[in-house]
């Protein structure tokens, strides 16, 4: 019984690493890790143990390069999380089969957050989405309970 978890486990890891690429590896459908020196912008990224993520309303525009400064502002354990919408789903299934997974930054989309934690992701917006980019935290139950922010990329 236990082997079949794991390969799923495993299948899933291995799925969703393509889904998110990793700041070593290039680009991902939606973008690739950007450099902080380069950033046009930079957006103030509040989470909160309301279940939201606050950020002052923003546009996109492509090949856009923003710095997102992120703070958790709750008591519990939160995560950042850039994509599209198949990225994030696919996220969403990897964290629930493994929810202790921790984002450390290296993925260069993603961090988790300790209370009071500030960190920063820097990201470039170098392809165009089918619909929105998904700002998310997809620690198990955050995201279904209304942790997401959806952003519009310009034309």
């Amino acid at each position: 019984m236990r082997k079949p978890r794991f390969s799923l486990a495993l299948g899933l890891a291995l799925g969703c690493g393509a889904a998110l690429a990793d700041a070593g590896h290039g680009a991902t459908p939606f973008g690739s890790p950007g450099d902080p020196a380069a950033a046009e912008r930079t957006v103030p990224v509040t989470l909160d143990d309301t279940m939201a993520i606050r950020h002052e309303p923003i546009t996109i525009r492509p090949g856009e390069t923003l710095r997102f400064v992120v703070t958790n502002a709750g008591a519990l354990v939160h995560e950042f999380s850039i994509g599209d919408a198949p990225s994030q789903r696919a996220h969403a299934l990897m964290m629930r089969k493994m929810p202790d997974m921790h984002h450390d930054g290296s993925e260069g989309n993603a961090v988790t957050l300790q209370p009071g934690e500030t960190r920063e992701v820097t990201w470039r917006f170098d392809r165009k989405v089918e619909g929105d980019i998904v700002l998310a935290c997809q620690i198990p139950g955050h995201y279904d309970a209304g942790m997401v922010s959806r952003v519009p990329m310009e034309e």
